[in-house]
């Protein structure tokens, strides 16, 4: 067997990549890097951990709901039912625009690290689930995949859901007062919106 020698020059950039690589993946395919990027979570978003506490505690309340399904069908289904959960969220979110343009939005789901960026866009917001993070002047809301579901269902408001800290909101101040008010504008419950075809 032989082994390929990198050129020590390389080595920085190579472990750079590699670790970037692993920081950026989220739980839905590597759980223990997740796990990582969750510890350091606090530190970029301050008491960002605690949304993890609020839902365990809006879970025993019966508030929102818990995962019942087995952990081989979440690992499994989990990324698809996440992302069409958001892509349903984008989908309200856009019938309820005003004609001020939203600033661009990014949720961080705690519980796999799963980033999603919507923005505007000429059909209204496009979505992308599986992004690397943030934008500087994005608006970033941390919650957990369970609140999303709760929101999609109607159990709880977003409003609420601050208010019992499901979700946190960071960045410019200006700009998560205008997601505030956009969320709030959301029909509740929101089973009872039909979307166009």
């Amino acid at each position: 067997m032989t082994f390929r020698r990198f050129p020590r020059h390389l080595l920085p950039t190579i472990a750079l990549v590699a670790g970037t690589t692993l920081a950026s993946a989220c739980g839905f395919e590597d759980p223990k890097g997740a796990d990582a990027a969750r510890g350091a979570l606090n530190w970029v978003y301050p008491e960002a951990l605690h949304v993890t506490s609020a839902v365990w505690r809006a879970q025993l309340e019966g508030t929102i709901l818990r995962d019942q399904r087995p952990e081989a069908a979440r690992a499994l289904l989990g990324y698809r039912r996440a992302a069409a959960d958001l892509s349903r969220l984008r989908d309200r979110l856009v019938l309820v625009m005003d004609v001020e343009t939203v600033p661009s939005l990014s949720i961080l789901l705690i519980g796999p690290m799963l980033w999603t960026r919507f923005a505007p866009a000429q059909s209204g917001v496009s979505v992308v689930s599986h992004v690397d993070g943030a934008q500087a002047s994005d608006v970033v809301i941390v919650t957990e995949e369970s609140v999303v579901a709760a929101l999609m269902s109607g159990r709880i408001t977003p409003s609420a859901a601050r208010q019992q800290g499901l979700l946190r909101l960071y960045g410019p101040i200006e700009g998560q007062g205008r997601i505030s008010a956009w969320l709030d504008r959301l029909p509740a419950p929101m089973t009872a919106v039909t979307l166009p075809p």
